[in-house]
């Protein structure tokens, strides 16, 4: 019987190790690896966030100035949401809605008018929010108008270069049928601005005084009957009312009419706070 002798020493065999530097290349591998994917998880995270802010910016260059020449309020919106999300401010809202008062109270449902508009036009006479760049030469330029024509029309514009956005402007514009008038329209004492639900009989009594009076300043209005919300109207001189106006208290108040502050509260005793006013207040001052 022939022995096959394999000359292996398995004693030998028990003895090999492995080497520390082919341990220490297999961590380095796995470091790595774990290294780089990592690094792509965070290289991701940055991709999807910046794509998550270009589409909101895109969202919002979209939206602003979108919103036309109204809007409808929305249930949690505020001024300055409205006015971030139109491309306008809150100061040329409230301009615009002189209704909304210092206080900036809005509620779900109400419309707010917008800079840019135009409201209804009565004889050739129309009223415009003044939008942001305007000017008055443009307007003249772009309702067939002048500039002496605006001012005659609006005299609570002191400087010709300055208006605001949000600030309404009565405007005569040229067309077909209207004629360019040969007299601006009779300046009163103050303007109001129709809201839901005025007659001009509710508007005279409102201001002491009487529906001829007022048609009389403002020939413009054809048919006593038939006035619209944001139409505005001259209230003559002579009226014991005055409408506050942006930056008016009642000092400045008492010292235009001649009388003393005391005598404002007295005459309004529903001014609980005389340091606290709105723009459009409607306030006696005889």
């Amino acid at each position: 019987m022939i022995g096959i002798k394999y000359g292996v020493n398995f004693g030998e065999l028990s003895c090999i190790k492995v080497h520390p530097i082919s341990r220490f290349t297999n961590e380095m591998e796995v470091s790595m690896n774990t290294r780089k994917i990592l690094q792509l998880f965070v290289l991701i995270t940055v991709l999807l966030a910046s794509l998550a802010s270009t589409s909101s910016a895109f969202a919002a260059t979209a939206l602003t100035g979108q919103c036309g020449t109204s809007v409808t309020v929305a249930s949690g919106d505020t001024l300055r949401k409205i006015a971030d999300r139109c491309g306008t401010t809150v100061s040329a809202i409230r301009r615009a809605n002189p209704e909304i008062g210092n206080e900036n109270l809005i509620y779900p449902g109400q419309v707010l008018l917008l800079p840019g508009t135009i409201l209804g036009s009565d004889g050739g006479y129309l009223i415009y929010i003044v939008a942001r760049g305007d000017t008055l030469k443009s307007l003249a330029a772009r309702f067939g108008s002048t500039v002496d024509s605006i001012l005659a029309s609006n005299p609570s514009i002191t400087n010709a270069n300055l208006i605001y956005e949000g600030q309404r402007l009565t405007i005569y514009a040229t067309g077909p049928g209207n004629p360019p008038p040969s007299n601006p329209p009779p300046a009163g004492g103050q303007t109001y601005y129709v809201v839901k639900g005025d007659t001009l009989r509710k508007i005279a009594a409102k201001f002491n005084t009487t529906v001829d009076a007022i048609l009389k300043v403002n020939p413009r209005i054809s048919n006593p009957n038939l006035i619209y919300v944001g139409q505005a109207i001259i209230i003559p001189a002579q009226a014991s009312t005055h409408i506050v106006q942006r930056g008016d208290t009642l000092r400045i108040i008492a010292n235009k009419y001649g009388t003393t502050v005391d005598a404002l509260l007295a005459l309004n005793p529903n001014i609980r706070n005389a340091n606290l006013i709105y723009v459009g207040q409607v306030i006696k001052v005889r």
